[in-house]
């Protein structure tokens, strides 16, 4: 479980590190495959933060207007459920 812990740690940095702007189609599905894995491990908060994370950031890509604040909260979200796990 920490090794999946570790993962779902450095995929947020790295989707810091890059921006919201220029993650593209390989971030929403290395989210969405830590989801399943989550899923797989029993963690279910912890599926459904990356799996919402995914779909947003999936989303933000069709989108005119882009606003972060619901997958920048979402992240917030998701790091926090680590540090706690």
């Amino acid at each position: 479980m920490k090794l999946l812990l570790d993962d779902m740690e450095r995929t947020l940095t790295d989707l810091f590190q890059m921006g919201l702007a220029t993650a593209g189609p390989e971030m929403a599905k290395r989210l969405e495959d830590l989801s399943r894995r989550c899923e797989d491990t029993g963690l279910h908060t912890g599926a459904a933060l990356f799996a919402e994370i995914s779909q947003l950031l999936s989303e933000r890509s069709h989108q005119f207007r882009k606003s972060d604040l619901q997958i920048t909260a979402a992240i917030c979200r998701a790091a926090q459920y680590i540090t706690l796990c």
